[in-house]
């Protein structure tokens, strides 16, 4: 596609529009009418037809004006009153956790003492003094207050090789002695971050064997290398299923030490004109070591594999960590733990720092925060940077995940540039009524502020934050996000989905404010808004049809929707018109 700036292409196409004066017409490649088009432009945000040429829109408006458009060599399509909206943004998710975070071996599910025989099994099926790999403990089952998992009860089942067994929620791990010690660490070993990245001790300060966040992915890359095969297939799968859902661009969360791999796979899919997407590539920060190697990580990154469609231009940081294995930084403790507040990777000063080496260096940053006080902080480091810099300070700032935002907090994000980033189909968990033993009652209440920031003015965009096909579909995201319930496969409790849970309360955002976040919102932290995530004449074309009208759908069945075209840089990717 020709590389002309979306201003000069909006020069070009003006002077072929009616009233300037010039005879000149351009024949489009593409001109689609009769069509429900949701621009997600907040000037004109709905249109009747569109007109493509060279990759762009030439042409936004209505059905009669797209006819002077149409030449010879160009197909023209009638949608007959289908969907069309831009191409979506995923603005946070893990393509290359694919073999990496898939658990090990998956032990059936059941009590303590099952979990600890199928254990013991597997070791026996598996004879050798190898690390074993399995799955899972539930932090919801052995999490209390302060204590979890214990070293002890898992040597009872195996002593004699290491032993590594993933938590559901993958920022937890249960280790025995045996691989603690194959590790190195002992009762002295410091943690990477007290309060975030720790390897848990007891009251004696003994080693519990329960490894929580960084402490434990530092060691993934030297531990489990990734099957190539496994690892790259699965990987063109997840990234096939987001491009057939729609999804035209992606930031990619990070890969835990597995960059090389991940980014080496994809530079060879670009080569080979196989990356169906715009890849924002990433260097994780999940210990406080790993923030001075960032920068130079990203220039690496990019030299050795970046390209028009893969690109190296925002560093992922860990700020805390979860509520349920109490590493996510509140502002007031938890409500099992009453001493105990959590504690941020970086403190502010320390990201104040390192923000300024950003904007030095001209890149952003997205920052993964659970609590209010991981919130708090980096919007404190945000300030200050800006106010050590003035206007021009660079880097444009995501916070993702968001679980809790104190309300003198909310207004903050518009002011400073800073977006939001929730993972919508995570909002099935909340918000709950009743106590909480984690976060208590009225804090479970407010989880997953998301209208509260609409509300306020910030820059809301939507992702997937995962690595499973299932939940990687945006439409399943709007629908959850949307009704705030899980779908009835999805549901906890087993209580199939009455009707009035489909009702929309004031805490709900609108469809049109989930669209908005997954299409011109989610292009703003990529600094891509003037050339995607919305349809307007000299923009990218990206857009995908739809066969039923989301406004128009019965709620519960947005979920199953998928484009019957996407259309990426004025080609047909997927499905036909």
């Amino acid at each position: 596609m020709p590389r002309i700036s979306g201003i000069a292409v909006l020069c070009l196409y003006a002077l072929a529009g009616a009233g300037c004066g010039a005879e000149r017409r351009f024949d489009a490649d593409i001109v689609l009418t009769n069509a429900r088009v949701f621009t997600a432009d907040k000037r004109n945000a709905w249109a009747e037809a569109v007109a493509i040429k060279d990759g762009r829109f030439i042409y936004v408006g209505a059905n009669g004006g797209a006819n002077r458009y149409v030449g010879d060599a160009t197909r023209s399509v009638d949608l007959g009153g289908r969907l069309v909206m831009p191409g979506l943004i995923d603005g946070h998710t893990h393509p290359g956790y694919i073999g990496v975070e898939q658990f090990g071996e998956r032990l059936p599910a059941g009590s303590h003492e099952d979990l600890m025989r199928a254990a013991s099994a597997r070791a026996e099926r598996d004879a050798g003094d190898g690390w074993l790999r399995l799955c899972c403990w539930s932090p919801g089952e052995y999490v209390r207050g302060r204590s979890g998992p214990h070293k002890a009860k898992l040597d009872a089942a195996v002593a004699d090789r290491p032993v590594w067994i993933n938590s559901r929620s993958w920022h937890s791990y249960w280790l025995n002695s045996r691989a603690l010690e194959v590790l190195g660490i002992g009762d002295d070993t410091p943690d990477p971050r007290p309060g975030v990245a720790v390897y848990d001790r007891d009251a004696n300060g003994q080693l519990t064997g329960w490894v929580k966040e960084g402490a434990g992915w530092q060691h993934f890359k030297t531990l489990f290398p990734a099957d190539p095969e496994a690892h790259q297939q699965g990987i063109r799968d997840f990234i096939r299923t987001l491009s057939e859902h729609g999804v035209t661009t992606v930031y990619d969360g990070g890969n835990f030490g597995y960059e090389d791999e991940v980014y080496g796979f994809l530079a060879g899919l670009e080569e080979a004109g196989e990356l169906p997407l715009r890849y924002e590539g990433t260097y994780q920060v999940f210990v406080p070591s790993r923030r001075h190697e960032a920068i130079a990580e990203m220039r690496r990154l990019r030299d050795a594999y970046g390209g028009e469609r893969l690109r190296f231009r925002t560093i992922k940081l860990f700020m805390d960590g979860i509520n349920a294995n109490r590493s996510g930084a509140m502002l007031e403790p938890y409500d099992d733990i009453p001493d105990f507040v959590g504690e941020t990777l970086l403190s502010t000063d320390d990201l104040r720092d390192f923000l300024l080496e950003l904007h030095g260096e001209k890149l952003d940053l997205h920052v993964h925060v659970v609590g209010d006080l991981a919130v708090r902080r980096v919007l404190d480091a945000v300030e200050a940077a800006q106010a050590a810099v003035g206007e021009d300070f660079y880097p444009r700032i995501t916070l993702a995940h968001l679980h809790l935002v104190s309300e003198p907090d909310l207004p903050r994000f518009a002011e400073q540039g800073v977006s939001a980033n929730f993972t919508p189909w995570w909002h099935r968990m909340g918000r709950r009524d009743g106590p909480d033993p984690v976060l208590g009652a009225e804090r479970a209440a407010r989880l997953f502020g998301t209208v509260a920031l609409f509300d306020a003015g910030a820059n809301v965009t939507f992702s997937s934050d995962d690595w499973r096909l299932n939940v990687l579909s945006p439409f399943f995201g709007m629908q959850v996000g949307h009704v705030r319930r899980a779908p009835a496969a999805l549901r906890a409790d087993g209580e199939p989905a009455a009707p009035d849970e489909m009702q929309i309360g004031p805490d709900n955002p609108s469809l049109e404010q989930m669209l908005t976040g997954y299409t011109i919102n989610g292009a703003y932290p990529f600094r891509m808004e003037e050339h995607i995530g919305s349809i307007e004449t000299g923009k990218i074309a990206d857009l995908l049809v739809l066969d039923e009208n989301l406004f128009e759908l019965d709620k519960a069945e947005i979920q199953h929707q998928k484009p019957s075209a996407v259309i990426m840089e004025g080609q047909l990717l997927h499905g036909e018109l």
